[in-house]
């Protein structure tokens, strides 16, 4: 089908959903710190989720479009959900490229889930940036039990997913997600305190 014409002018796009982590970073300066403490602390991070708002522009000039009606079965489904008579709908298809739109803008972000890797854990922990959530800790210093402090290997390995947890809750001031019982964290936190370095 030939195109009905060229597309000039620009066109302003607002989606909400999946961003690039790199895009809400350039951004959001209070997310690229908590990033940058991270690595400072010898630690790496992996993006888990990134969400929010995010603006961009397109700027066709030139390109072939096509407008028309919208598939008749798209129009019936919309209706039918809506409880209304299908009424003729008409979209548009326009090319700017073989490169997505460049966001322009972030104007809110609803999460940015990390999870932190030490030394020796892949996820030692996870977090959420925006709310300042800690929503993981390692099993080998959360599910800590008694008599692990005789054995060096378990008290080493609780201390050093203890350092991301003290780093995020005592420094950074996050806090404990739902489920997560701030207690639990001031037990361990002391039990490891009180043993000989």
């Amino acid at each position: 089908m030939p195109p009905n014409g060229e597309a000039k002018g620009s066109l302003s796009l607002t989606s909400t959903g999946s961003i690039a982590p790199e895009d809400i970073v350039k951004f959001h300066p209070e997310i690229r710190e908590h990033l940058d403490g991270i690595v400072k602390q010898g630690w790496r991070y992996q993006h888990v989720e990134a969400r929010g708002t995010a603006v961009s522009e397109v700027s066709p000039d030139g390109s072939a479009y096509w407008l028309g009606a919208a598939p008749a079965f798209m129009r019936l489904a919309k209706a039918t959900m809506a409880g209304t008579i299908a009424k003729t709908e008409y979209g548009l298809v326009v090319y700017f490229g073989t490169k997505p739109p460049e966001v322009q803008a972030v104007p809110e972000v609803l999460d940015f889930r990390i999870a932190i890797s030490s030394k020796n854990f892949p996820s030692a922990a996870a977090a959420e940036l925006v709310k300042g959530d800690v929503y993981y800790l390692q099993d080998s210093f959360w599910k800590w039990e008694k008599g692990w402090e005789t054995d060096p290997k378990k008290v080493a390995d609780a201390r050093e997913v203890y350092a991301v947890a003290r780093w995020l809750l005592e420094d950074r001031k996050f806090k404990l997600a739902e489920g997560l019982k701030p207690e639990r964290y001031q037990e361990l936190a002391g039990i490891l305190r009180a043993l000989p370095e």
